[in-house]
């Protein structure tokens, strides 16, 4: 685990967040914790449009997979995207965003011993925490 993989999982474990009762509010707790952390919470759909535009992945098939490299351009773009709307008072630090965010998604995606694609579906979609077994990797690492 990276540096700022493990400084997210450190700050998570820190929020003391497995203390709530419920699951389904602790797991909502935990990835509005990593949400907020990787600067998720000021991304827009517009913003998301753009970057998939900007990266030729809107024609795409859903199940078209992506690499690891193409993943890491998507999400730069994102987040450089998002430092240029943002007030030179509330510019984020993109490279610290753009590293959290990938290595939470490789660790939730990473399949033991297999190069990680992620189909573009999943990422397009926000709530890829639904699918059955990445849910249960997801919850693993939360």
């Amino acid at each position: 685990m990276d540096n700022c993989s493990g400084n997210l999982a450190e700050s998570l474990r820190a929020q003391d967040l497995d203390r709530i009762r419920l699951s389904t509010y602790r797991t909502a707790c935990k990835l509005r914790f990593v949400q907020k952390k990787c600067n998720l919470h000021l991304v827009d759909i517009w913003n998301v449009i753009e970057a998939l535009r900007e990266n030729a992945l809107n024609n795409l098939d859903p199940s078209i997979e992506l690499n690891v490299a193409r993943l890491e351009a998507v999400i730069s773009t994102i987040f450089y995207q998002l430092n240029k709307r943002m007030p030179t008072t509330h510019q984020i630090n993109v490279e610290q965003s753009i590293s959290l965010l990938l290595n939470f998604l490789l660790a939730a995606f990473d399949p033991p011993g297999g190069e990680t694609e992620i189909r573009v579906i999943y990422y397009c979609m926000g709530p890829i925490l639904q699918k059955g077994q990445v849910q249960g990797r997801v919850s693993c690492l939360l």
